[in-house]
């Protein structure tokens, strides 16, 4: 669909993201490993720090890889079923959110357990 293909290549601009292409799904899965092992977030650290730490009245809701077992560490899953607009303005706000390297600091000193232990295979 069209909306799959906007949001797969709007996320493959994101420096360090690379989106699988999704094969006839409404999810787009992207390989944030680099991102995540630069930051020292789990990816399902990361994708709760993008809903609920990276911005005081804008979140984006996705999935850390983790939901989706152990071949999915390190990535996150992202739903197309959203307007090509706000689907744009998420996505235009991820390098924003992840260059709010405080409130990554924050986020991770008040939620431990999204601390990553061990780097992502890249």
């Amino acid at each position: 669909s069209e909306k799959v293909v906007l949001l797969t290549n709007k996320l493959n601009e994101i420096e360090h993201f690379h989106a699988l292409d999704p094969h006839a799904t409404f999810y787009v899965f992207v390989n944030v490993a680099p991102v995540c092992n630069q930051l020292g977030i789990t990816s399902h650290g990361l994708a709760l720090y993008l809903l609920e730490g990276a911005d005081d009245d804008f979140g984006i809701a996705c999935l850390g890889g983790e939901c989706f077992g152990e071949a999915g560490h390190g990535f996150l899953r992202f739903s197309c079923a959203e307007p090509n607009d706000r689907l744009e303005q998420a996505i235009d706000f991820i390098p924003e959110a992840l260059s709010r390297r405080q409130r990554i600091a924050s986020y991770l000193e008040s939620h431990p357990a999204a601390r990553l232990k061990a780097p992502y295979p890249v």
